[in-house]
């Protein structure tokens, strides 16, 4: 279970200004082929200027994502945490997103006002998943798709991810990287109290998503990919 919003809102901003530099040390790089390859999925076959949500967008990274690979796109970012938007407000392509300081629970947009919505790395930190994926079913139009990247509760333990370089040494990286120690301690913990990738599945299903399919991505399927409409 996640910790009370406002422990991870704070979290979040403390940590703002390090936040993609610690996650292409603790990636390898590899968020950001991640994250291209989620956007494909997401954007392939879209209609001209579709309006598309970036949930708990933090830095910006998947809403330039969206610019890059839709320059026609219509582009809301969404995140609780002030101080992370206004980071990623300096990145190239970001001035011409739309930026909303926004609760996820309760999100500020009119019904089936988006066709097409992704989240990264951010479902896993909610205090109430079902109300959250339900608020992104209400504002994503029928029919419109949905694109989840996450870490999930593996399935079964996996010695090397998961016993040596998830729990012990992506928080050291973090910890080198950003000087919060707590925060990347988090990391690991928030994902083993996380729901596996089937279950999330079963929960999109049950607010009204009919089409739900996942992937992992390598390697070890440490991160995975979620698609649904």
């Amino acid at each position: 279970m996640a910790p009370a919003a406002t422990d991870v809102r704070a979290m979040f901003d403390r940590i703002a200004g390090r936040y993609d530099t610690a996650n292409r040390v603790m990636s390898v790089g590899l968020d950001v082929l991640w994250r291209r390859r989620a956007m494909r999925c997401l954007l392939d076959g879209l209609e001209p200027s579709p309006w598309v949500l970036d949930l708990g967008a933090g830095t910006l990274g998947g809403a330039v994502e969206i610019m890059r690979q839709r320059p026609d796109a219509h582009v809301v970012a969404a995140d609780f945490a002030r101080t992370m938007l206004a980071a990623g407000r300096r990145k190239p392509g970001a001035v011409a997103v739309a930026l909303h300081a926004a609760d996820v629970h309760r999100l500020p947009y009119r019904d089936g006002a988006f066709a097409a919505a992704f989240s990264g790395f951010c479902v896993r930190n909610l205090r109430d998943l079902a109300l959250a994926l339900a608020e992104l079913r209400r504002v994503v139009r029928p029919g419109g798709r949905l694109a989840v990247l996450e870490f999930f509760r593996p399935l079964r333990p996996r010695p090397f991810w998961d016993g040596l370089w998830t729990t012990r040494m992506l928080p050291l990286l973090g910890w080198a990287t950003s000087g919060d120690r707590a925060a990347y301690r988090y990391l690991p913990e928030s994902i083993q109290g996380f729901v596996t990738r089937a279950e999330f599945e079963v929960q999109l299903r049950a607010v009204g998503f009919a089409e739900v399919r996942g992937q992992n991505f390598f390697p070890g399927g440490i991160a995975s990919l979620v698609e649904a409409r």
